[in-house]
């Protein structure tokens, strides 16, 4: 099963945008973020609302730039669901072209035990 959603590479995706680098590319941060949220999405349709779920491990391996106006696919496969963790196998690509892939897993729990009160 997969979940893919489409992105466009803006000017603040940047790593010179974010600090995380000079080049004018869609930086290795934005890249884990579009994976966590659509692995996050995707997770998402098997919990009851009052789970969600938190990012608990990733290897990511940033392999080509994307550049501005660029479009690009977030393409997330779920590899198994055991119990409460979901392990997932994620892709970057343009067109065929691989930005990014990783592997990621992420753990379903209330959604009340992260709400921080003061």
């Amino acid at each position: 099963m997969e979940m893919i959603k489409e992105k466009t590479v803006t000017q603040k995706d940047l790593a010179s945008a974010l600090k995380s680098g000079n080049a004018d590319v869609l930086s290795t941060p934005t890249v884990l973020a579009w994976m966590e949220e659509t692995a996050s999405e995707f997770a998402q349709t098997f919990l009851s609302n009052d789970e969600i779920t938190v990012g608990a491990h990733v290897t990511l391996d940033h392999v080509a730039p994307a550049w501005p106006g660029e479009k690009v696919k977030v393409i997330a496969n779920l590899i198994e669901k055991s119990n409460r963790k979901f392990s997932f196998h994620i892709e970057v690509k343009s067109g065929e072209k691989l930005i990014a892939r990783a592997d990621h897993v992420r753990v379903a729990v209330k959604r009340g035990a992260f709400k921080h009160e003061n």
